[in-house]
């Protein structure tokens, strides 16, 4: 058993490369908090986790303080007793999931061998096929946005969108520039109300747009509607904001709420109860779709990882990278003409510039 001899923390701000509006909240930054696990052995894990406090909550001060916490008590434990510690802690907080990565990537390092097989999935050899995100923007940037994609070679673009009429209008719009092998992807982020919804996706339906799903289309707490809609439709209904962990995804598939579950590490406290919603969809023959928040290459590394060892995992919206340049780190993901390639490596494979200019030591 190898022991922690350290765990560093930093605090990571940088601009986005493009604004990323939804119907939620508008974000011209990306801040999240990074965590460097170091063991006696010398081995170095990294993890991450973002701010998000309209989907979660918490301030990213919120997230210190339980981080500074959690590193307290884990400090000179051996690892594998400190990730059991972790991943066992009674409440969910959206800093769980980069504490938890870091330990295993810092295991899996020290063992020689991939996240994937450390934590007995499939290896990460898949080909996985994003997509990219369009924010909420006008008809005319929507169509010169959809062309520009289209242009670079994606074959699934994602929309966010917010209520009204002339909202659904600026989607079909968008109908001529697409060929028969690109599809979209909608998403309301709880916009929609349920005869919107169902007005909409009749819609939709009826647009010869390939749609292959739509996200969270009403209030979380509105899983009757959800229900209602998801029988409705023709198009998948995927539950996004409804479905934090294994809990709330049980409630969701077992009632028939959505036809999918959207699976985000901010969501879930980590790559663990990740694995464990996953395996629950897998029984129940439900797919599932792996998204991200505003993230950079460790956590968006982790989630393709993820999805590409999880058989069940149909779907992936890991685009975080298109709206960032020049991260403080290296290795991971990158993604080319919307095909995500996972380099074969040991752990998690990323490196860090801790000198650099966005980074901000808080721990060590």
């Amino acid at each position: 058993m190898v022991k922690i001899q350290s765990v560093k923390l930093f605090k990571l701000a940088m601009p986005l490369s493009k604004p990323f509006i939804t119907n939620i909240r508008a974000s011209t930054s990306l801040h999240s908090l990074i965590y460097q696990v170091v063991l006696e052995d010398g081995s170095n894990g990294y993890g991450e986790s973002a701010e998000n406090y309209k989907l979660t909550g918490e301030s990213l001060t919120d997230m210190i303080d339980y981080s500074e916490k959690a590193i307290s008590t884990i400090k000179g434990m051996d690892a594998d007793s400190a990730l059991t510690s972790i991943v066992n802690a009674e409440h969910y907080h959206s800093a769980k999931y980069g504490i938890e990565m870091a330990l295993v990537d810092a295991i899996a390092r020290s063992n020689g061998e991939s996240v994937n097989s450390y934590l007995n999935i499939d290896a990460a050899t898949r080909p996985l096929y994003n997509d990219t995100t369009i924010s909420i923007m006008d008809e005319i940037s929507t169509r010169n946005a959809t062309s520009a994609t289209v242009q670079a070679g994606y074959k699934c673009i994602k929309y966010k969108v917010k209520s009204g009429t002339e909202e659904l209008n600026r989607i079909l719009s968008v109908a001529d520039l697409l060929s028969d092998d690109v599809s979209i992807r909608i998403d309301p982020n709880q916009a929609w109300s349920r005869q919107e919804s169902i007005s909409n996706i009749g819609k939709l339906q009826d647009s010869g747009i390939k749609v292959d799903f739509i996200e969270q289309p009403v209030k979380v707490d509105d899983l009757d509607g959800m229900k209602e809609i998801t029988r409705f439709s023709r198009i998948p209904i995927v539950a996004d904001e409804s479905v934090f962990g294994l809990n709330d995804a049980k409630k969701v598939i077992d009632e028939g709420y959505a036809d999918l579950i959207n699976i985000k590490l901010i969501k879930c406290g980590g790559p663990i109860e990740a694995i464990r919603i996953a395996n629950f969809a897998k029984e129940k023959e439900i797919g599932c779709l792996f998204g991200c928040t505003s993230e950079v290459n460790i956590s968006l590394n982790m989630a393709a990882c993820l999805s590409a060892g999880l058989s069940n995992v149909h779907f992936i919206d890991l685009d975080g990278l298109d709206y960032v340049d020049n991260t403080p780190f290296s290795g991971g993901i990158h993604t080319d003409n919307g095909l995500t390639y996972i380099p074969q490596a040991m752990g998690l494979g990323i490196d860090a510039e801790t000198s650099s200019e966005y980074l901000n030591p808080i721990i060590g």
